[in-house]
């Protein structure tokens, strides 16, 4: 009885690994979909800026602690960010493969497969292994995952690494005695949040499980007092670094800055109708709710409910940088485990009734199937190749321009122009920097005038901007 027992059991495991290594395929697969495209999508802009930081690094020595840009005219052009762990790697395969975008989108598409394997596995700890499936279905066809995980930015890493970091946690709570698990934990929550600051709200759903298993005793527990330093210092130090090289080097900037603020109530209605459709789509938006409303047997079962909850909170704050639709990205990972509980147990009472293939045809062709249709209409729009003229701008800057020369780019402040010419210059605008156009011909003179002295010699139009020679 009990070597039946086994097989049968060998088999459901089987079974749930072959269904998430075809999750897996399949994810991967979508996002390899125009992998050698350009950055001329609906994300060119910051992609183009990511990508600037790589080839500074591969043609300048490697100085991580020193990010570089193209627009800030024959300055270094040292900025302030998150620490750039993604473009880094980029530049590393740069040595062997030369500088090419999909490497760029490649480094996304990896992050996103190790953030299946630790959404699985987390969400099969705290639920079982069937929503862990499902969990890792969801995340993977959700319009903003697919089209974050194949864009040279560092969110999707951010959000692996997330992962990976509650994971840890809840294993290391678990085997307390782990060194191993301890290090891999701290190190792991310091590089989510690191390579993205907002990651930071992972703290909420690791306090939670802390609370858990030690109640009031947890602050005076020193392991946990040893575990937040190990994740918080480094990412502390770094911001710090950042902060002072945005205020010592010209174009003194850092990236994200004045993101936090509240704004009016309407303000947010866009930013709810995006989430709800390009965020988790409109079938993912009732199960979430539905499971803010069901019992939890498992003893860490609110897992993902606090991780949600923290989501939307900063989502509320972070007013700003929510013109921005990857800064939801941290919402889809917990609303897809919390979506994929809720369909575990339908299927479950479903196949009580008609039968388990049934249940899983079911739900393969009423759910999946709605969130793959809608997936498909809302992210297609993003992938329009809409600033191919700014990418053929630079390329033909590129071909004629001496490699020190400086250019000055009419692009109302994309980078896009500067990446692909690879050379030095301004954004044109009454500063250099800014995405204002200059109020009039007397401004826009003085600027041109200025910009020649600081040793400008190309001007870039393109057919967006060939108005202002109308003007």
């Amino acid at each position: 009885m009990s070597s039946a027992t086994g097989v049968e059991t060998r088999s459901l495991r089987t079974g749930k690994a072959g269904a998430v290594l075809a999750v897996l395929l399949v994810g991967v697969g979508v996002r390899l979909i125009g992998i050698s495209q350009p950055f001329v999508d609906a994300w060119s802009w910051r992609q183009a800026d990511v990508a600037m930081i790589a080839e500074n690094f591969y043609r300048h020595g490697f100085r991580v602690l020193y990010p570089q840009i193209n627009w800030a005219g024959s300055a270094p052009g040292y900025i302030g960010t998150e620490f750039p762990l993604v473009p880094f790697l980029a530049s590393i395969l740069y040595v062997f493969f030369g500088v090419s975008d999909w490497i760029g989108r490649a480094l996304s598409v990896l992050f996103f497969a190790c953030s299946v394997a630790f959404l699985y596995a987390l969400a099969a700890r705290v639920f079982n292994p069937r929503s862990g499936v499902l969990a890792a279905a969801f995340w993977s066809v959700t319009p903003l995952s697919i089209f974050a995980g194949r864009s040279f930015m560092p969110d999707m890493a951010s959000v692996a690494l997330s992962l990976g970091a509650l994971y840890l946690f809840l294993e290391w709570l678990t085997r307390p005695t782990s060194l191993k698990l301890f290090l891999l934990t701290g190190i792991t929550t310091s590089l989510a949040i690191l390579v993205k600051l907002p990651a930071i709200i992972i703290g909420v759903p690791l306090f939670w499980m802390a609370w858990k298993v030690h109640s009031g005793r947890l602050f005076g527990r020193r392991e946990l007092w040893a575990l937040a330093c190990l994740a918080l210092i480094p990412s502390l130090l770094w911001y710090l670094h950042a902060w002072s090289i945005s205020r010592f080097y010209f174009p003194y900037h850092f990236f994200g800055e004045g993101g936090l603020g509240l704004m009016r109530a309407g303000d947010y209605l866009p930013i709810a109708r995006n989430t709800a459709t390009f965020a988790l789509t409109p079938v993912l938006v009732p199960a979430v709710a539905v499971a803010f409303a069901l019992r939890q047997q498992s003893k860490f079962g609110r897992l993902f409910h606090w991780w949600l909850i923290a989501g939307v909170v900063f989502v509320v704050f972070a007013a700003h940088g929510n013109r921005h639709s990857w800064y939801r990205l941290p919402l889809v990972p917990p609303a897809a485990a919390l979506a994929g509980m809720v369909w575990d147990r339908v299927l479950e009472r479903f196949g009580r009734r008609f039968g388990a293939r049934a249940a899983l045809v079911f739900g393969c062709m009423l759910f999946l199937a709605g969130m793959v249709y809608l997936s498909y209409k809302a992210i297609r729009p993003h992938y329009d190749p809409w600033a191919i003229p700014l990418w053929k701008a630079g390329q033909a800057v590129d071909r004629i321009a001496a490699p020190d020369a400086l250019i000055i780019a009419v692009d109302k402040g994309d980078p896009t122009i500067l990446y692909y010419s690879r050379r030095k210059g301004w954004h044109f605008s009454a500063s250099g920097l800014s995405t204002g156009n200059p109020s009039d011909s007397e401004e826009a003179i003085t600027t041109l005038e200025n910009l020649r002295k600081a040793g400008a010699t190309y001007l870039v139009f393109t057919s967006y901007t060939s108005w202002w020679l109308e003007y």
